[in-house]
């Protein structure tokens, strides 16, 4: 493989860039509101609520609303900014991805995200100091924005037409391998991996880091 296939890098952001653990969401949920785990995640994720607001069905309020609502608050319940940073403070940066992404742009390659996120989840990666993100990202292609998550052929097209180069020049690292085959089906490079050493060794391996 030589360094000239690649012109394009794609990140998933969850277990690739930050690592992450719903139940930790479930536990603040629970705290919020003094319930059981079980029944945070029962109005989180087996309501179907999660999946809505990372398909970008559901504002950010409306999800906080419902949430409260499948809790069986009517009326009593904390600000809507409040809910959505408690499920989402579960990120943990993984470390030895800090500087990859500038690595490889620095080597003439573009770099983005391609990830399956709702708005609360990157509105408070934003907020972070995350040293991990701070890479001047040439395209960010989420499933809450696009209306559609991987592995959908639509967040597919979106992303490359975000990248600006043919399929065939694009490698995608994610923790999924129904993700990676629907890339893979799409003509694109791609490969199952998890963040740190498995990443940065699939990096090495298509020339795109010493």
């Amino acid at each position: 493989m030589t360094t000239l296939d690649i012109r394009f890098v794609y990140f998933d952001l969850g277990n690739i860039l930050l690592a992450f653990d719903s139940a930790i969401a479930c536990r603040n949920v629970a705290t919020l509101f003094g319930i059981s785990f079980e029944q945070a995640e029962a109005a989180i994720y087996d309501s179907g609520l999660e999946d809505r607001f990372e398909h970008g069905e559901l504002s950010p309020d409306e999800f906080a609303k419902s949430i409260c609502a499948t809790i069986g608050l009517s009326d009593a319940h904390p600000p809507p900014q409040k809910l959505l940073d408690t499920i989402s403070d579960m990120f943990t940066p993984i470390a030895s991805m800090v500087g990859v992404m500038d690595r490889v742009q620095c080597g003439g390659r573009g770099i983005g995200i391609l990830s399956n996120t709702c708005h609360a989840h990157w509105n408070w990666i934003e907020r972070q100091s995350y040293e991990v993100m701070r890479a001047n990202l040439d395209a960010v292609v989420l499933s809450y924005e696009v209306g559609a998550m991987k592995p959908r052929t639509l967040i597919y097209e979106v992303a490359e037409r975000a990248a600006g180069v043919p399929a065939e020049h694009i490698l995608f690292i994610d923790d999924k391998p129904e993700n990676v085959e629907a890339a893979t089906e799409r003509g694109w490079h791609a490969v199952q991996c998890f963040g740190g050493d498995e990443a940065i060794g699939v990096l090495r391996e298509f020339g795109l880091l010493d």
